[in-house]
């Protein structure tokens, strides 16, 4: 009966150790695990960052684009007065000239 209950003993035992031997991969696993988690964690966190700060770049663009296009729109119409403003003093000229040969 001893070497029965021997037997049993060292059947229980290499199940232990066999269950023992998982349990530790299976810990390393969830250590890499974690490991590998809070790195994906940083790099969300990272692009988050980057997102705002593309955002606040493209707002800042924006912003720039809308002066630089008012800017144009003023350059455009201040040179369309200069422009209008010589054709108007051209034909005073030639009215002028025309009111100048009648009186001849």
């Amino acid at each position: 009966m001893t070497e029965r209950i021997q037997l049993t003993i060292d059947e229980i035992r290499l199940k232990y150790k066999a269950l023992h031997s998982q349990l530790m991969e299976q810990r390393q696993i969830i250590d890499a695990l974690e490991t590998d988690l809070q790195f994906w964690k940083s790099e969300q966190l990272r692009c988050m960052q980057e997102q705002e700060e593309c955002k606040l770049e493209i707002s800042d663009l924006k912003n720039a684009l809308d002066v630089a296009n008012s800017q144009v729109v003023e350059g455009f119409n201040s040179s369309t007065v200069q422009l209008k403003e010589a054709e108007i003093d051209e034909l005073v000229k030639e009215i002028e000239y025309c009111i100048a040969q009648l009186k001849k």
